[in-house]
């Protein structure tokens, strides 16, 4: 019996996946838990993992080729024997993926990027209307589970050694004729960073990252030093990533009514709590202050359903559950890695599943289920010396929270002046389902809680 393989949506936004490389050749005997092949996602490169046993009878999509979601990517043949197959469904110049119904799966419409890999078969695309593959009823379709991480890799060609780095440097070393292999990484776990490539380029040594092997507290880092490079007049192609970014934040701005509620915030109170804790030998997760607004967050969501809900043609849809996506920033854009059912955490809770979330984004680890089912997201510049900004709404969410550093400003108290810890944080709503009001009766039941932060311990 043939089994096809499917290329699964991985994300809110996937809309086809492009085969980096295949681990497996045709021929090969698949044991169920086999690595198979390497997959690049708008969001992450995922290793696809065979949960059926058999042999690989056929490999529909080749390395460098990209294949709309439930398309089929390769057969298994119980038997070994050779399968004949429709031609594959897969992404090409002429052709793009069909659009689906939902909102949650709009991604960047881009054109297959060449790999440098050579493409054994040539096969003539399908045409629009033979883009779905036909799938008989007695077929066995598997779903494709717990995909590994995101790795960007070079390979060089006299080591088998595998490097971590983004498309971003791998292209520049290539413009530049430089080998991988020799440079050393600075980035987390060894990945190479363009800082790493121009100090290369200059004979300068790279000092390790500040963050290397060390659980982040925030989910935005400071900008590391860059050493002076001239500037240079150049064309970049934008990566899978910063494509869907580009394309989504553009969507939001010209689909979605934005209005936009701003308070500021006394942190007074929560700055001694967090004190206490990180005193308390009794707590063993690192509690920041992003922690304090998610578990605020969750508690005023369930108060205000209208926050936690999206936009659709004849209405409004409430969602069931309260998962809260905390962007983080990455080296070429940004992943919003989701935390799920957060109105049922405590805050230590949230505290020790967060710094795990962000710490999986920022060492392109993220599981498939970190990057689905947000319906509310939290964006924090208070690590920096920002005051104040704005965020754009990630669609289909209604509302998204920007949030600034706590600086120590003069109050008026009781008629006095007084020295407090504070913040500033900003509000952004559809209009379409929510209304000032609403957005600012949210805002001050949030600002309530981070006020008086012994109730966010209850």
């Amino acid at each position: 019996m043939a089994i096809e393989i499917l290329m699964p949506r991985l994300s809110d936004t996937m809309e086809e996946g492009k085969i980096l490389k295949w681990l497996k050749k045709v021929g090969d005997q698949i044991e169920i838990g086999d690595i198979i092949a390497e997959v690049e996602t708008d969001k992450a490169d995922m290793e696809i993992e065979a949960l059926d046993a058999g042999v690989l009878s056929e490999i529909r999509i080749q390395e460098g080729e990209s294949v709309v979601v439930n398309g089929v990517i390769a057969v298994l043949s119980e038997n070994g024997a050779a399968v004949v197959s429709a031609p594959p469904v897969r992404k090409t110049e002429s052709s793009k993926a069909p659009t689906p119904l939902s909102p949650p799966a709009k991604e960047a419409e881009e054109k297959p990027q060449p790999t440098g890999k050579p493409v054994s078969v040539e096969r003539p695309a399908a045409d629009s209307a033979s883009r779905q593959p036909v799938i008989p009823p007695d077929r066995k379709v598997r779903e494709l589970r717990e995909p590994r991480p995101r790795r960007e890799t070079v390979e060089s060609e006299s080591t088998e050694h595998r490097l971590l780095t983004s498309p971003l440097v791998k292209r520049m070393a290539q413009d530049q004729g430089i080998d991988l292999s020799h440079v050393h990484g600075s980035g987390p776990g060894g990945r190479i960073v363009k800082q790493d490539l121009e100090a290369f380029t200059k004979g300068q040594p790279v000092a390790p990252s500040q963050t290397q092997g060390q659980a982040p507290t925030e989910p935005v880092s400071p900008p590391s030093t860059q050493p002076a490079v001239a500037l240079t007049a150049r064309k970049e192609p934008f990566s899978r990533m910063r494509a869907t970014i580009a394309k989504r934040m553009a969507e939001s701005m010209r689909e979605i009514p934005h209005f936009y509620v701003t308070t500021e915030i006394d942190m007074s109170e929560a700055v001694r709590l967090r004190a206490a804790l990180k005193a308390s030998d009794r707590v063993s997760a690192d509690v920041t202050y992003t922690h304090f607004l998610i578990k605020a967050l969750a508690l005023a969501l369930q108060s205000h359903p209208r926050l936690n809900a999206s936009f659709a043609e004849d209405g409004r849809e409430f969602k069931a559950e309260i998962n809260i996506g905390i962007a983080v920033s990455l080296e070429d854009g940004l992943l919003v890695p989701v935390l799920h059912h957060c109105d049922t955490l405590s805050l230590l809770e949230i505290a020790a599943q967060a710094n795990a979330l962000v710490e999986r984004a920022r060492t392109n680890k993220p599981k498939p289920e970190d990057l689905s089912g947000g319906t509310f997201t939290i964006s924090n510049m208070g690590m920096l010396p920002v005051e104040h900004f704005t965020a754009i709404i990630n669609p289909p969410q209604g509302a998204i929270l920007a949030v600034g550093a706590i600086k120590e400003r003069p109050v008026a108290r009781d008629g006095a002046v007084h020295v407090a810890h504070t913040m500033m944080v900003t509000l952004s709503c559809d209009h379409r389902i929510l209304d000032g009001v609403t957005g600012g009766q949210f805002l001050a039941e949030v600002k309530k809680l981070l006020e008086n932060p012994v109730g966010l311990m209850v």
